[in-house]
């Protein structure tokens, strides 16, 4: 579901850590330019030779320069380096411009053009961007119609009264929700083939408004339940929903259990 028609900014930290790459290597670049040997290279080739002749030019106005042997390669490599880190210098200066530029047009401007605005003023207008809490509570308000519960199943809830099909799912559950990670529980989905898949969680990344398929598997000791988690990853792969980018994975068997620190650490990683 689309709630809005511009996600919110989140290219300012990247621009910001870009910012301080940048800078590092200017920084260093500077003093290795500072000890560099004087003049600076040229290098030719001999007609219908193969080798390459090198010359050091000092003087403006020169256009040959001294010629430097083979036996001073050190020499040599320290001049095309300098030159190099001459021109990459410049690069390094302008890009670190233009960031600061595009960091000072950026930021959280659109969201706080109505966030700033008085209430009566806002329930006018339809911002181009939501507030975290407004999108939070239109995501949240879908309605739908998850998988069945066998009746002898075993009954466990989460700390907010959610149904769900295992300790496991609990724990997940309720670290996202200590987390205030929205999720929904067996949400239906529509695959290109037009099957609808129930993932165990479709989880919101508020800061970025992309969603994020959870699956647990929990038997995978039980040869039949691992060919069907093979089954479900190949059917996730096929609809372009890969691990990392739009899917969270967890796994157990009855030796290898997982932890609450391992929820914790997906949930930092993708959905904070």
């Amino acid at each position: 579901m689309i709630f809005e028609q511009l996600p919110p900014e989140t290219l300012t930290e990247q621009l910001q850590i870009r910012r301080e790459e940048l800078n590092q290597l200017l920084t260093s670049k500077l003093k290795t330019l500072n000890r560099a040997p004087k003049g600076h290279l040229r290098i030719a080739q001999a007609r219908g030779g193969r080798k390459h002749q090198y010359y050091k030019i000092t003087s403006r106005g020169d256009t040959k320069g001294t010629y430097l042997p083979h036996t001073q390669l050190p020499l040599i490599q320290r001049l095309a380096q300098k030159q190099y880190d001459e021109s990459l210098i410049k690069i390094l200066s302008r890009q670190v411009a233009a960031i600061d530029h595009l960091l000072a047009a950026s930021g959280s401007k659109i969201t706080d053009l109505y966030k700033n605005m008085c209430q009566a003023r806002r329930l006018l207008i339809t911002p181009v961007t939501l507030p975290d809490n407004q999108y939070v509570e239109l995501w949240k308000a879908a309605e739908w119609q998850g998988l069945p519960f066998a009746e002898d199943a075993p009954e466990y809830f989460t700390a907010s009264g959610v149904k769900v099909r295992s300790k496991s799912e609990i724990l997940i559950a309720d670290t996202l929700g200590r987390f205030n990670v929205p999720y929904r529980y067996e949400y239906p989905l529509e695959l290109k083939d037009g099957r609808t898949f129930h993932p165990d969680f479709l989880c919101l990344n508020v800061r970025t408004r992309c969603e994020y398929i959870w699956e647990h598997f929990g038997l995978l000791d039980d040869p039949a339940y691992a060919s069907h988690a093979a089954a479900k990853l190949l059917l996730f792969s096929e609809n372009k929903i890969f691990l990392g980018k739009k899917l969270i994975i967890t796994t157990e068997t009855a030796a290898v259990k997982f932890s609450s620190r391992q929820v914790e650490d997906f949930i930092k990683e993708f959905l904070l």
